[in-house]
């Protein structure tokens, strides 16, 4: 019986071992095991996805910039379309002048004339002696220079009024002086107002015989016409409608 037992134990060992030793060739046959370059060869795998996901990022990143230049070319090209037409329709100057604030402004530096006939020359652009202050200042030539604006007391002595029929301002920081005394000395040969080059281009009187050069303003093309005083450039003068009624300047001398 023993000896039964004993023989039945090695049968089942060799069976046992003859089934361990199959399943462990089946495995290795299936799932070898890893080698070094396989592992290297996924990494680099890995790398080049990545890779080609960042060229695809900063491609689309590119065409996304490319719209958007194309974008503000367009809308540069709308503003300066539209930009020209106000300009054109609304604030142009006529040849030779100047954009200043609301009016178009003309310094004539080649042309010395005394009062009326800067009056004349100015007309003859269809505007007028201007009187903008502080255009000058930037506007003149290197030399000191005297220049006729639109300010004159020819209607009444001692009563300072542009051509346009408006109160000129009067005291600092608008007139200069002259021996230690403020402008106008109210001298009754003094009638006519200049912007003095040797006095910081502040406002003197003086004859109206004078040689100066014509500071010459114009209206803005296209820009309606304010309330209030309506001028009318005329080659005897300016004509001023007041309430219905109007008056020219300048008046004949007294």
């Amino acid at each position: 019986m023993r000896v039964v037992v004993a023989i039945l134990w090695a049968v089942a060992g060799a069976v046992w071992a003859l089934e361990e030793d199959s399943v462990g060739a089946l495995y290795d046959e299936h799932f070898p095991p890893l080698h070094p370059n396989c592992t290297q060869s996924l990494t680099d795998l890995l790398l080049l996805r990545q890779e080609v996901q960042l060229k695809e990022l900063k491609q689309a990143e590119q065409e996304s910039a490319g719209i958007l230049r194309e974008m503000v070319h367009v809308l540069n090209d709308i503003k300066g379309a539209l930009t020209q037409n106000h300009t054109s329709a609304e604030a142009s100057c006529p040849a030779s002048f100047r954009k200043f604030g609301d009016t178009c402004l003309y310094l004539a530096k080649d042309v010395s004339v005394n009062w009326a006939a800067a009056r004349l020359f100015c007309q003859d652009f269809g505007g007028d002696l201007a009187h903008a202050l502080g255009y000058v200042k930037t506007s003149a030539p290197g030399k000191k220079i005297d220049v006729w604006v639109g300010g004159t007391d020819i209607a009444k002595e001692g009563e300072w009024r542009w051509v346009s029929g408006e109160d000129m301002p009067r005291g600092t920081p608008f007139w200069g002086d002259y021996n230690y005394e403020r402008e106008p000395n109210e001298l009754t040969d003094a009638n006519c107002a200049i912007l003095h080059g040797h006095d910081d281009y502040l406002l003197h009187d003086v004859s109206c015989d004078k040689k100066s050069h014509p500071l010459c303003g114009s209206a803005l093309r296209g820009r309606a016409s304010g309330k209030g005083s309506i001028p009318a450039y005329m080659s005897g003068g300016w004509a001023l409608r007041e309430g219905g009624g109007e008056r020219s300047y300048p008046p004949e001398r007294r």
